[in-house]
């Protein structure tokens, strides 16, 4: 018989192709196996056909040789959801996953539904990029010279964007000055010279932009810079000289991270006439050609939700940007893409360099005495989300939860859970229910006065309702 134990799971299936609206769940059903010729099989989520759901464990490698499977079948898989819920209970684990699937869009559903989902992307094939930078031809030493390393900048995930001609995100690099070190931020590429060698490009970071010299021999009039500062686009195509080169049409942007000026030639831009399933008006695309910001709705995601956003080619990005955001201005959105990152002080704690240095190279931290909203201390397993740019909190140690055989280590220390949860996420249980002070140093359940206080509410309320 096989152990009852919270590390078995069943995968339930949402099917969503026969959805009308954003709020309606999909068909629900448990996934019980993948016949001979690679088909998904799912069965009812009814207690009488335990025997037949197929149960997966973190422990084994099943799950990925059944998304391999399955990924193979479904041509659009964003149509289909797939989570885990504990194979002991799977009846009120289904009712409870419907529930949070009603209200998908609540930012505690959607938190949720993000720790129980199986995310497609972490099993799509990976494509390989055949322009991708021969590393024999990059020199190395170059890097060195700024404190940086290979190993580092793979494990904080930048190298593999600075191989595909990308540039990094913001690296403090260690630029040596007579006898001392100066310490700064700045964006890495690699580029070729003439002769095909890689070297390195450095984008520091600048106070400001410098809009008032003339850029590549354009100079801005006062309303482009006014345009820039104010969207980060300059909204039109110029033309721009570079030193020792031919002028040509550009469309010119503000770098959000380094505050430098980019063009981007607009002969290497491909605008399509259909975006995420929206076929452009002639005037839409007449304005999204010559660089104006043109707002286009009713587009479809990758996960079939539809939504609106403002359209503008932006020469940092290389191509079409889109605006979600129109009620935050360009400098509001660059300083909080600029506060992102490798911060100096995290929940209270001051960050010593070697703490900033490891958590920017992509190691995980375990940081004690952090201090919660509500000025409560706590400890926590801390690591950079280099997809979003900044620190986490995860459930498991990142660094743990593939290796088997090996105990998981909760991010949050058990002790400070409640805590936390309460004090920073506005989370309660039962005990805690009604409780208006802030909960101590790994307090999980009311003190007597605290008690005393939910009891008196409750007769308050009882005796309100009575009236």
């Amino acid at each position: 018989m096989e152990p009852n134990n919270n590390d078995n799971y069943v995968l339930v299936l949402e099917d969503r192709t026969e959805v009308k609206n954003e709020q309606e769940a999909g068909k629900i059903s448990v996934v019980s196996g993948i016949d001979d010729k690679g088909n998904l099989k799912t069965t009812e989520a009814a207690a009488a056909n335990q025997a037949a759901f197929l149960k997966f464990n973190n422990k084994d490698g099943l799950l990925k040789n059944f998304m391999s499977n399955f990924l193979k079948q479904f041509n659009n898989p964003t149509r289909f959801g797939l989570y885990k819920v504990l194979a002991n209970n799977v009846e009120q684990g289904v009712d409870n996953l419907r529930t949070m699937l009603q209200s998908r869009e609540k930012p505690e559903s959607k938190q949720q539904l993000t720790e129980i989902g199986v995310s497609f992307d972490d099993y799509l094939p990976k494509k390989k990029n055949a322009t991708a930078i021969d590393e024999s031809k990059i020199d190395w030493k170059q890097l060195g010279d700024l404190g940086l390393t290979r190993e580092r900048l793979e494990q904080s995930g930048e190298l593999e964007k600075m191989l595909s001609w990308q540039k990094s995100n913001l690296i403090t690099i260690a630029v040596p000055i007579g006898d001392t070190t100066i310490y700064t931020e700045a964006r890495l590429a690699f580029r070729t010279d003439d002769n095909g060698n890689v070297g390195l490009a450095i984008h520091p970071l600048r106070k400001e932009s410098q809009l008032d010299f003339p850029y590549m021999g354009y100079k801005f009039s006062p309303e482009e810079k006014e345009q820039l500062l104010a969207t980060g686009n300059l909204g039109k195509t110029i033309e721009v000289t570079p030193k020792n080169g031919n002028p040509f049409s550009a469309y010119v942007s503000i770098d959000p991270q380094t505050n430098e000026i980019v063009a981007l030639r607009a002969d290497r831009v491909n605008i399509p006439k259909e975006i995420k399933g929206v076929t452009l008006s002639d005037v839409q695309y007449k304005d999204l050609v010559e660089g104006k910001a043109v707002k286009v709705e009713g587009m479809t995601a990758k996960s079939g939700k539809s939504f609106n956003a403002t359209l503008q080619v932006n020469a940092e990005r290389k191509g079409i940007e889109f605006i979600f955001d129109n009620n935050r201005g360009f400098k509001e959105r660059q300083q909080q893409t600029q506060q992102q990152g490798v911060p100096h002080k995290l929940c209270g704690l001051e960050l010593s360099d070697k703490q900033r240095e490891a958590l920017d190279s992509g190691r995980t931290l375990y940081l004690k005495n952090m201090v919660d909203k509500q000025g409560q201390s706590f400890n926590a397993y801390v690591r950079m989300d280099k997809e979003q740019n900044r620190p986490r909190f995860y459930k498991w140690n990142p660094d743990k939860k593939q290796e088997t055989g090996k105990e998981k280590v909760v991010a949050v220390a058990e002790e400070h859970k409640t805590q936390v949860a309460v004090n920073n996420h506005g989370k309660t249980n039962e005990a805690t229910k009604n409780v208006k002070e802030p909960l101590k140093t790994g307090q999980t359940q009311p003190t007597a006065e605290q008690k005393q206080k939910q009891d008196e509410n409750k007769q308050k309320k009882s005796r309100g309702r009575k009236m």
